[in-house]
């Protein structure tokens, strides 16, 4: 694992979440990215080409909203408004699995269905650009939501261009499939890095009772160990614990 390449990954996963109209990344000040932004399903994201060696960085924006988990002003509102609008609706109500692709799945592969939903929405312009600028590396990342779109994107294009190398960061994100799924996942992407900080609610969910597995790597960051259990659960998945943990790490 490149622990420069986790934190740049984990920046452009803070940063996703800024205004798309005046967002600069602050890792390609030159660059104009590609902007995914599908509304019927919320999701959005970026497509970045590095300068220096003309790999492509995705990037998929989470559904946190960017609240500040750290300031403590009206935070069981937004805790409430949290697990109302993500935990609840997006993650446990669709918790329905399915295969989306029109072969059998030899390995019993099946995927959240709200979240293929969401990545099948952009599916096409992701692959539309890849087909119009070829490259040989493509590295994805994600937080919290955007980690799972970013897990589905990985296993997809490596399926659908074999030449193209590919990493996976993901920071805070959800279990995405069944067993089958990951078994799959973990054969085609061996560059997967997904990091959960401290005590941080999502990557706890769905649960495995409910016939959920998450992939390969699993990299701990942050205490795991608090007074204040559930509301320490919902601050520790503030993407900025990510940011900061890993640059502490580093130096």
């Amino acid at each position: 694992m490149d622990n420069l390449k986790a934190i740049k990954c984990a920046l452009l996963s803070q940063e996703i979440y800024n205004d798309f109209t005046q967002l600069k990344f602050a890792d390609f000040p030159d660059i104009t990215p590609a902007w995914i932004n599908q509304a019927t399903t919320d999701t959005q994201g970026a497509l970045l080409v590095d300068g220096n060696d003309s790999s492509l960085y995705i990037v998929f924006r989470g559904s946190e909203q960017r609240l500040d988990w750290h300031t403590n002003f009206e935070f069981s509102q937004k805790e409430a408004d949290f697990q109302q609008a993500v935990i609840e609706q997006q993650i446990v109500q669709n918790r329905a699995q399915v295969y989306p692709y029109a072969a059998k799945s030899s390995s019993g592969a099946k995927m959240h269905q709200g979240f293929v939903d969401a990545y099948f929405s952009v599916r096409e312009q992701i692959h539309t650009y890849l087909r119009d600028h070829p490259t040989t590396r493509v590295t994805v990342t994600g937080h919290s939501l955007g980690g799972a779109l970013a897990t589905l994107c990985a296993v997809d294009v490596q399926y659908n261009f074999s030449s193209i190398a590919i990493e996976l960061y993901t920071f805070g994100a959800p279990r995405v499939g069944n067993s089958g799924f990951c078994k799959s996942f973990n054969e085609r992407v061996p560059k997967s890095y997904r990091f959960i900080y401290g005590m941080d609610i999502v990557p706890a969910l769905p649960r495995p009772w409910q016939g959920y597995s998450h992939v390969d790597a699993e990299y701990r960051l942050g205490p795991r160990l608090s007074l204040n259990f559930l509301t320490q659960r919902f601050k520790d998945h503030a993407i900025s614990n990510y940011l900061d943990a890993l640059k502490k790490q580093a130096t």
